[in-house]
């Protein structure tokens, strides 16, 4: 089973726009870091359910439009375009190499797996490795962390859960096909919560 693991929101500037949606909801904000080999920044809002919301911006263009990185891909397009809102979600799971394997036995297309890295404010290093099916824009990418993703600081973990994450409904045949997931009455029930594949154009999500 997969957990929901954070959401992707594009930001000119990350710091901003999280601090602004910290002050509405009464949640804390943290600073990420700098992706120095993507060019990108981010900040962050840790739930107790064990998922977060990722604020992502550009402090180097150039080099974020090198990357071919599918999300660094999406970001960039985003914020070409103007668009700050959630563009994108990650599952968490404990066995890339399984989900990875199924993708070369169905012959569904796929980027990765791409390591990553960054350090964080406090100077510790966290890694992680990323696996794209594809379409990209379509279908959420997965992630397996080497080293546990929660702050030090427990007081920096929100005391609300992330209880529901709701996806375009035209997406469900893809995500359907590609992982292999349970969906009953359009639901899919993750470790940490509920993923509804609903009617409306976007990504969005319930925090209580």
């Amino acid at each position: 089973m997969l957990a929901i693991d954070h959401i992707v929101i594009t930001a000119h500037d990350p710091k901003n726009a999280a601090e602004i949606f910290g002050e509405k909801h009464g949640i804390t904000v943290v600073k990420g870091g700098e992706h120095e080999q993507w060019g990108t920044h981010n900040y962050l809002s840790y739930f107790a359910n064990n998922c977060y919301i990722e604020w992502i911006g550009l402090f180097d263009k150039q080099l974020a439009s090198q990357s071919n990185n599918p999300l660094i891909k999406q970001v960039v397009k985003a914020l070409e375009e103007n668009e700050e809102k959630p563009i994108q979600y990650a599952l968490r799971t404990e066995d890339m190499a399984q989900f990875e394997a199924n993708f070369r036995k169905n012959a569904i297309p796929y980027h990765g797996p791409v390591a990553a890295g960054r350090t964080r404010p406090d100077g510790t290093a966290l890694s992680w490795e990323m696996l794209f099916p594809e379409p990209a824009a379509k279908l959420p990418f997965l992630i397996e962390w080497e080293s546990t993703n929660i702050p030090a600081d427990k007081t920096l973990v929100n005391e609300q859960e992330l209880t529901q994450l709701e996806i375009p409904s035209p997406y469900q045949t893809d995500v359907e096909k590609a992982l292999h997931l349970p969906i009953f009455n359009h639901q899919y029930q993750a470790k940490n919560g509920k993923i509804l594949f609903h009617s409306e154009k976007e990504i969005q999500f319930t925090l209580k």
